[in-house]
């Protein structure tokens, strides 16, 4: 099949390397007759950057063998649910960061970088460097110190991506930065709008 795959961000061909299927017969309350039900799980392999990919079809299968694909999921690898409620310039960079985050560890430093910057931006934090900017929120209670010195490291770790140098930034460092990364958008933008949500909520109750 064509698709994208999961791990090396390409539009590319995926061969199967392997299937599994369940079925059980089960009553269908709404056609009011038994109907098998098949879980399958299949394994492919993308043919660019050789990684695996597990997907897992739900299917009904009525009297007149009759196919019903009911879902049809990517198991692995995992799909990162984005942040909602940023704004658009936050959003793109944000994006762009994932995007690269299984094929370049140093790229997607560098975005999470300019993803910080495009924050400090639309904070409208004082200073000419990141590292200024960051230091205007923590000081000015934008953000906590806790995720202040989240931020500088993520902002060290921009750096290691961004120049030539003996050490660089790994694989490993991938997930721990874009923890770091989503922490603090949770925390300027995700958790703001959700808790206006509730109280828009409660308004229309009372």
């Amino acid at each position: 099949m064509i698709m994208l795959c999961g791990h090396c961000g390409n539009k590319t061909s995926l061969v199967s390397r392997g299937e599994y299927e369940h079925k059980k017969r089960v009553w269908d309350i709404e056609k009011e007759k038994y109907v098998t039900r098949t879980i399958s799980w299949e394994v492919f392999e993308c043919v660019t950057c050789s990684k695996p990919t597990l997907i897992e079809d739900d299917m009904v299968l009525d009297s007149a063998d009759l196919p019903e694909l009911l879902n049809e999921i990517v198991l692995y690898p995992s799909v990162d649910t984005p942040l909602t409620n940023l704004p658009e310039k936050i959003e793109k960079a944000y994006a762009a960061a994932i995007k690269v985050k299984n094929i370049e560890p140093n790229a997607c430093a560098v975005l999470v970088g300019r993803t910080l910057e495009a924050a400090c931006n639309h904070e409208e934090a004082q200073g000419t460097t990141l590292a200024q900017k960051l230091n205007h929120l923590a000081q000015n209670g934008r953000i906590p110190n806790t995720l202040a010195e989240m931020a500088r490291q993520l902002k060290e770790l921009h750096n290691l991506g961004a120049h030539d140098a003996e050490d660089e930034v790994t694989e490993e460092d991938v997930p721990i930065i874009l923890d770091f990364l989503e922490a603090i958008l949770e925390y300027l933008y995700v958790a703001p709008a959700k808790i206006e949500a509730v109280r828009a909520r409660l308004r229309r109750a009372t």
